[in-house]
């Protein structure tokens, strides 16, 4: 069977850029994450006898001048005729997809269509009467399995209703399979997290995933599912219904062993040390098998290192060079009604002792539409105050499907699911709209003199600019 996966282009809609000058162009440009679509590696790896393809069109847009990502993908139709097309969603590319969609149907209505992903599984009801003849709500692996083994077996007669995770289209609603959130942890364990299958991480080596600032390949690893936290502008806990499962140790140590033509390796999970104990574990057989010898990035609540400094320490001599930290706010207040439980005090005193470990953080704070310049102010401050490698800035993003969706969905203005990037202001700003991007952009210089700070102090053997 003929399988196409597909990682949709993500539009490039950034409103501030219309308020931007090149200097915050420029530094906007360094919160760009390059890497595969992992969750298309795993979904092929689930269908060892067939023929599947990925095509990432994110990655060819970010790459191609002049990329037509609708006129690319016919031509991919045309080349490879597929009997499956699998589109994987976050919110912004949800247009996009739709529009994957049509095309498909357009150019051969027997082929049978899926999407799945985060956008997904937080609101399947928006893919109702679209062209997806099956939509995955959750984690999507083993469900991805056994649809492919009933279609081969049974074509347009397939009946999909005993296959847990799915909605399938009626026309103008879905059909809802059982839950996987509903199933036991250990149901869930023993059947969709599926530790020991390793992704087909070949059928992506076509792609230039290199990290511009160290001149390295990357790619990703799973280390678990979920979140340990449920703060609410978040939609990773949901996927799990608010579970936690961490992989395997040695299942990721076997994965590890296979990767060594990456010389960095990111641990893309929302909390890489969710599990204390296993992530203690992890790096000490890292640094036993000798596998301290790539890059490793991973995501870590500054509350974790404040926590566990010996953790951290650890990591680093098992390779951990870069982190990811969501700081989030500046205030203790704005950190509560994110539900993020932490502390101003623990965001200040783990960045500084990530710095001396010699690790690049790439910390993230959220602009809330309501700000006003004293608050712009207070956020800068505490960038200069306390420099880091890399400090980016989202703007508040109510995505559907989460806690803060609810609350905030009265207020939005803007439901083109475009913009929704984490670059856009969708509820009216307390600002005038130029006032509120140039006040965004301002931050971005304050993260680039701050950075400068940060290497004059630290500096480091790791990048090449």
């Amino acid at each position: 069977m003929k399988i196409l996966l597909v990682n949709p282009p993500i539009p490039r809609v950034f409103r501030m850029f219309d308020f931007a000058d090149d200097a915050v162009r420029k530094s906007f440009g360094r919160r760009v994450m390059v890497g595969p679509p992992l969750a298309l590696n795993e979904l092929a790896s689930m269908v060892p006898d067939d023929e599947v393809v990925i095509l990432d069109q994110k990655t060819e847009e970010d790459n191609i001048p002049g990329y037509d990502f609708t006129q690319a993908y016919v031509e991919e139709l045309k080349r490879f005729s597929p009997d499956f097309v699998g589109v994987t969603c976050i919110t912004a590319q949800y247009n996009s997809v739709l529009k994957i969609l049509n095309i498909t149907k357009e150019y051969n209505k027997n082929i049978l269509t899926m999407v799945g992903g985060i956008h997904p599984t937080l609101c399947p009801d928006s893919f109702a009467g679209s062209k997806a003849d099956l939509v995955t709500v959750g984690i999507g692996k083993y469900s991805f399995k056994k649809m492919i083994e009933i279609f081969k077996a049974d074509g347009w007669l397939a009946d999909f209703s005993q296959i847990p995770g799915l909605g399938l289209n009626k026309g103008t609603s879905l059909f809802y399979t059982q839950s996987i959130c509903s199933l036991s942890t250990e149901d869930i364990k023993e059947q969709h997290i599926l530790d020991t299958v390793m992704p087909n991480r070949k059928l992506t080596d076509k792609y230039n995933y290199t990290i511009r600032q160290m001149g390295k390949k990357i790619h990703y690893i799973s280390t678990s599912q979920g979140c340990t936290h449920k703060c609410n502008f978040c939609s990773i806990w949901q996927t799990t219904g608010g579970r936690y499962f961490h992989k395997d140790v040695e299942c990721i140590i076997r994965e590890l062993k296979t990767m060594d033509e990456y010389p960095i390796i990111r641990f893309c999970d929302a909390n890489t040390f969710g599990d204390i104990k296993k992530a203690r574990l992890l790096f000490t057989r890292i640094i036993e098998e000798g596998l301290n010898n790539h890059y490793y990035l991973a995501d870590v609540r500054t509350d974790t290192v404040i926590k566990h400094p010996d953790l951290i320490e650890l990591a680093v001599k098992a390779g951990l060079r870069i982190t990811i930290c969501g700081l989030e706010a500046t205030s203790n207040e704005e950190l509560e009604a994110y539900n993020k439980q932490n502390t101003i005090e623990n965001i200040s005193g783990a960045l500084k002792f990530l710095n001396s470990l010699g690790i690049l953080v790439n910390g993230n704070y959220i602009v809330r539409p309501e700000y006003v310049e004293s608050d712009f102010d207070r956020v800068a401050q505490f960038v200069s105050d306390n420099p880091i490698y890399h400090a980016g800035f989202t703007v508040l993003t109510p995505f559907p499907g989460t806690d803060l969706y609810e609350t905030m969905k009265k207020d939005i203005i803007n439901h083109n699911l475009d913009y929704y990037n984490l670059t856009n202001a969708v509820v009216e700003t307390v600002l005038p709209e130029a006032k509120f991007y140039e006040q965004v952009g301002k931050l971005y210089k304050t993260s680039k003199v701050a950075g400068d700070e940060y290497r004059l102090k630290y500096g480091s053997d790791l990048l090449v600019e």
